[in-house]
């Protein structure tokens, strides 16, 4: 759990329309080149003649054509923005006019095109593994790739280096003003990013991702976008993390299914830790130039060479603490620096900007250390990494500074975040006696009520649920406005559950069970559900269902309506009303069904399946009419949603029918998660895994957060192992260990795991996963042999025959429902005591397979006959 969450500001946001933008830009500029190729007369020629025309139609009494038109991406009006020297130096008025008319010319040409083109949807990740760099023309950016016989130019999401040459003026122009440079500085910038992938991928083999996305470029040779890694480094993030590009360009879900959203944060926060470090293009400007200076663009050659950043020594500070100031050189001149650098560095923290301020509280350190807040300087420190969740190393820096400023004004707040920050940590008995003293010492302070409602989650991870429970009344009583009342609520109700009181856990759920509580209604109200289903009486299932539906009437615009009316129907058929329960599912499926982001429609759609009459087609019967209503109200999602159910209603052949049926109706872009999943399963287990990835990796694309992610990542997992890409296989299947999903998903993903783990060659670590699935009761059976099978490969890996001989025999002898598994356990077997040069042994094992039920028709069986026949040095 974080201890602070990371707000998306105004500057994140416009970012992201700038990326918007520039993609727009480079797809208008390239349709428009096509457009010149394919027409007589210019293209600027029309637009300027279109351009003029309008203007000379504007009334006579309008001071200036521009006026009044405010740009909306710079939000100044075009009329009366000032032009910069520079840019008055190339031209007149007229120039400006012309540059002007042409800029919002290709802006509606753009939009126009852009809305005519089909959506694609996005195609699969392709592995190019043992890549080197090729020559070619090449900056920071992009470069020629050879992967086996073949050449590519690769062009890197998400980052842009500056360019290494003036081709470009106006790129040069956004990037300078991006890193805050003059235009001479720029191209030396781009040339340092250059030096840097050069350097960083020359003489050594690397990885490219690509789904083989057009990049464009003004290259003959099509260029395409891709990831970069070097080892478990990715090129993009380097760059950033240097200083040598910015964040911008082409954006895509990543192969690990990570959000666009989530790596523009990443490379953001390595973007401010390189300003804070003042690498590469944020470097000082007075190391820059001096005031006044007119740098050439030859003149600044060399000045953003790369120095590589050296490794802290553990126990050390940082090498990029130490800067070329000396210790006191403000001393007897400037006495207000060391008060002006404090607050600088304090607004850091202030701002939420941990790892910024903890770089600033480090140089603080070392530029005045007998700063006057010394104390405070050091507690920022360890404040700082324990908000970056380094939370030991936090603990060490709070105890150290308690003995050297023992009577400090700051001694409770750092006596209340040293415990906090154990507590995250998850020691729990560790933190508890700090909460306890905190919250003794100091009743009057504000983080008292916290410190008391901490102690009591310490008591509850650590089972003492009826201190817990009573803690926690007591608590609700002192403080009913604190902002933890309603988790608190909720704590005191799940330990009174545990406790078996439950009219008692009932009562404080309540008291988070209303609108004003926001996500915590629905909490409670899922953990009200568990006791009704717990007692098991009528009156609980009806009063179940009452609550789920009032909730849908207190929060119709909330996504958990859908599984509170899935469970007020379930509720209902307990008690016998599967009449009420059908109304309130097609009601919700009616109105809410064409909303994709929502889900849950699949689980009533299946409840529904079995409400009506069996040996009758009242149900194919409604399903056809409700269909044919949403086809002819365009309401597609709703149509797509109605026609998955009648797919699964159908015999097996005929669903396979129904496959492609479907797919050619509906695009992707109009279904929900529930029918993504269904067709990615269903296009694999057809035999067409090609057609059912892409439906899986939109599902990660889409809908990070659906419950139906975990058997995305389960599925592309096993896709991987079959395409043998171990690596990928990995990714997917920690994806779904390292969230919370179904126990059947976590067990899938454990075996996905060790089998990854297998191919890479990690055998201790698969050891431990195959471990886990023959100690599971819940792991489905098939999975067993399979299991077995792993630990004898990885023993026989590491030459440990004897022991996987073991392991191959319990498969043949327990699990002889598995004729696969078992005929590879028997020919494994043989192998392993042939390497042990026990020949009788192998001879008995495949003469024992060739009289087994499981030789009869198997070409295995003409294996074991030429074993035989070469261990015993004749025909068999």
């Amino acid at each position: 759990m974080g201890m602070s969450g990371w707000i998306r500001g105004p500057r994140s946001e416009v970012r992201d329309l700038e990326i918007s933008m520039f993609n727009i830009q480079r797809s208008t500029f390239n349709r428009s080149r096509s457009i010149r190729k394919a027409s007589g007369r210019s293209l600027e020629r029309w637009i300027l003649d279109v351009g003029r025309w309008i203007l000379r139609s504007t009334s006579s009494s309008d001071p200036h054509p521009l006026a009044g038109w405010v740009n909306p991406f710079t939000c100044k009006n075009a009329a009366t923005q000032p032009r910069s020297p520079t840019a008055q130096g190339r031209g007149g008025p007229g120039r400006s006019l012309e540059r002007w008319i042409l800029n919002i010319g290709y802006w509606i040409l753009g939009f126009v095109l852009l809305s005519a083109a089909p959506a694609q949807a996005a195609a699969k990740w392709e592995k190019l593994e043992d890549c080197v760099l090729s020559d070619g023309y090449m900056d920071g950016d992009s470069f020629h790739v050879r992967h086996g016989s073949k050449t590519h130019i690769i062009r890197l999401y998400f980052v842009d280096t500056p360019e290494s040459d003036k081709q470009f003026a106006e790129r040069n122009e956004d990037q300078a003003a991006y890193f805050g440079i003059t235009d001479a500085h720029v191209v030396p910038l781009g040339v340092a990013g250059k030096k840097f992938t050069q350097k960083t991928l020359s003489g050594r083999k690397f990885t490219v991702w690509t789904r083989w996305e057009d990049a464009r470029g003004s290259s003959q040779q099509q260029r395409f976008y891709g990831v970069v890694q070097i080892g478990k480094e990715d090129l993009g993030e380097l760059l950033v993390a240097s200083g040598l590009a910015r964040v911008y360009g082409g954006s895509t879900v990543l192969p690990d299914g990570t959000s666009i959203d989530a790596q523009f944060e990443r490379l953001r926060q390595l973007e401010r830790r390189a300003k804070a470090k003042r690498l590469g293009g944020w470097a000082k400007k007075k190391k820059l130039a001096k005031d006044g200076d007119v740098i050439k663009a030859d003149d600044a050659e060399g000045m953003f060479d790369f120095a590589a950043e050296e490794a802290p020594v553990p126990g050390e500070k940082p090498v990029w603490v130490v800067e070329e100031e000396e210790i006191g050189v403000y001393e007897d001149k400037w006495p207000n620096v060391p008060t002006v650098a404090f607050l600088r560095a304090e607004s850091f923290v202030n701002r939420e900007l941990f790892e910024d301020a903890e770089i600033e509280m480090r140089k603080l350190t070392r530029r005045f250390p007998e700063h006057p807040q010394k104390a405070r300087i050091e507690f920022y420190l360890a404040l700082s990494i324990a908000m970056q969740e380094r939370f030991e190393e936090a603990v060490a820096l709070f105890k150290t500074w308690l003995q050297a400023h023992p009577e400090h004004v700051l001694v409770p707040d750092v006596q209340y975040w040293m415990p906090i920050s154990l507590y995250y940590d998850g020691k729990y008995e560790e933190a508890l006696p700090y909460f306890d003293a905190y919250a003794e010492k100091n009743p009057m302070s504000i983080y008292a009520p916290e410190a008391t409602y901490r102690a009591a989650c310490s008591r509850y991870a650590l089972e003492d649920y009826e201190r817990c429970a009573a803690d926690t009344l007591k608590w609700l009583e002192q403080n009913p406005d604190h902002y933890f009342r309603r988790e608190a609520a909720i704590m005191r109700g799940d330990a009174l559950a545990v406790l078996g009181d439950f009219d008692g856990a009932k009562e404080a759920y309540r008291l988070s069970m209303n609108p004003d509580t926001g996500p915590f209604y629905y909490m409670a109200l899922t953990q009200m559900a568990r006791i009704h289903k717990a007692l098991a009486e009528t009156n609980d299932f009806l009063q179940m269902s009452q609550d789920y539906v009032q909730y849908i009437k207190d929060m119709p615009n909330d996504g958990n309506i859908i599984d509170a009316a899935y469970n007020a129907g379930w509720a209902l058929k307990q008690i016998k009303r599967p009449d009420q329960a059908r109304i309130l599912y097609w009601q919700m499926i009616e109105r809410h069904g064409n909303t994709p982001a929502w889900e849950g429609f699949d689980l009533m759609l299946t409840d529904l399946a079995g409400m009506y009459p069996r040996g009758t087609d009242e149900y194919a019967t409604e399903l056809r009419a409700r269909y044919e209503k949403a086809l002819a109200g365009q309401r597609l999602t709703l149509a797509a949603r109605l026609a998955w159910a009648e797919a699964q209603i159908l015999p097996a052949d005929q669903q396979a029918r129904q496959l492609a049926i479907f797919a050619g109706r509906f695009k992707s872009e109009y279904l929900g998660a529930e029918t993504l999943v269904w067709l990615g399963r269903a296009w694999i287990d057809n035999g067409m895994p090609e057609s059912g990835i892409p439906h899986l990796e939109m599902i990660l694309e889409k809908y990070p957060d659906s419950r139906h992610v975990p058997e995305a990542h389960m599925l592309l997992s096993q896709q991987a192992l079959e395409n043998k890409q171990h690596d990928v296989a990995l990714l997917h299947a920690q994806a779904v260990l390292d969230n919370a999903a179904e126990i059947q998903f976590i067990l899938e993903a454990t075996f996905c795991r060790a089998e990854a783990l297998l191919g890479l060659k990690r055998h201790g670590e698969a050891i431990s996963d195959y471990n886990a699935i023959l100690a599971n009761r819940a792991a489905p059976r098939r999975l067993k042999p399979e299991a077995l099978l792993g630990i004898a490969a990885c023993m026989e890996a590491q030459e440990e025959y004897a022991q996987a001989v073991a392991y191959y025999q319990r498969v043949y002898v327990l699990y002889g429902a598995y004729r696969k598994a078992v005929i590879q356990a028997y020919l494994r077997s043989g192998s392993c005591f042939e390497k042990l040069g026990d020949k009788t042994a192998a001879l008995n094992t495949y003469r024992e397979f060739l009289e087994s039920d499981f030789a009869a028709g198997s070409a295995a069986a003409a294996y074991a006959r030429q074993r035989i026949a070469a261990l015993s040095g004749g025909a068999s």
